[in-house]
């Protein structure tokens, strides 16, 4: 079976596996350069370089707003320096392979639609709750990309209508589990840079009912978001993802506003239109398995 070099190129961190298109053999990560576009290319050069006479290609999943047919990049979002480059042909050019690249929220929304929570579903969402919300949209089977390659940028969702321009109103700060964390820290007395989610939850088993009140109001703010794509997009299932939602009670939370919002709900009550919400079944894994589907999907459509 060919294998494939499949990387996750996040603002922190290059993560990288070796994969076939049902398993991943092995995994590792490099440290993402912040300074220039030419220290990326050589981090993913030196990550490649052993595998080159073993491996059938190189698939990449990245931020930005990404035409991911021809390989370009028009902007790379926390990567500020990749701006208006043929991202996937430097790449070739010096590794000697075929290159793919997709924005890393579509590639999360692929993978559970290759290998996790959307698989066999013809509509649904990924929601990647992080730093901000980053997510993609599963349309009639496929992928919706948009005419600007943006779709699925939910961080972009303006939550006040009397002042849309207002940051704090944007989605992808009021959804950002990141942000949730640092005001839970804030208002207990913890060091914000150690504090970290697990802490958080916690704090809440043991009875903390100021942080109880302040994660509920986080997941009741992402179920009316839920609520609002459902009325656009009517898809069957939200799948959850992004690192917190390794813990049940992020979900099993969002879940439980939804259910109080719909029994209150006079839409609901004449359609009965409401979707699944599910916990990603991937995890951090469903970037590298995205990426390695839309790979597989533009060269030989063995998916």
């Amino acid at each position: 079976m060919k294998q494939y070099m499949v990387l996750d190129i996040g603002g922190s961190a290059v993560k990288f596996a070796l994969m076939d298109k049902d398993t991943i053999h092995s995994k590792g990560k490099r440290k993402t350069p912040r300074d220039s576009l030419e220290s990326l290319l050589f981090v993913i050069e030196k990550i490649v370089q052993p595998y080159t006479k073993s491996i059938a290609g190189l698939a990449v999943s990245m931020p930005g707003r990404i035409d991911s047919a021809a390989g370009f990049v028009g902007h790379g979002g926390s990567l500020t320096y990749n701006r208006n480059t043929y991202f996937a042909r430097l790449i070739e050019e010096r590794v000697g392979l075929p290159v793919r690249i997709e924005n890393d929220g579509k590639s999360a929304a692929l993978g559970e639609f290759f290998k996790g929570g959307l698989k066999g579903v013809d509509h649904g969402v990924g929601f990647v709750l992080g730093t901000g919300v980053g997510g993609g949209i599963i349309a009639n089977g496929q992928l919706v990309k948009g005419h600007h390659f943006s779709a699925g940028e939910f961080s972009f969702i303006r939550m006040q209508g009397k002042d849309p321009l207002n940051p704090d109103g944007f989605f992808g700060r009021n959804g950002s589990t990141t942000d949730l964390v640092r005001r839970v820290a804030n208002m207990t007395g913890a060091d914000p840079e150690e504090f970290e989610g697990q802490d958080m939850f916690k704090l809440i088993r043991e009875g903390n009912q100021k942080v109880q009140e302040a994660f509920t109001a986080y997941c009741t703010s992402i179920a009316g978001q839920i609520m609002n794509l459902q009325g656009i997009l009517d898809p069957e299932v939200f799948v959850i993802g992004g690192g917190m939602s390794a813990e049940p009670m992020l979900t099993e939370t969002i879940e439980k506003a939804l259910d109080h919002y719909y029994e209150h709900d006079p839409i609901y009550a004449a359609t009965g239109v409401r979707a699944a919400v599910k916990r990603s079944e991937l995890g951090n894994d469903a970037n590298l398995y995205g990426a390695l589907y839309h790979f597989l999907d533009m060269e030989d459509h063995s998916v």
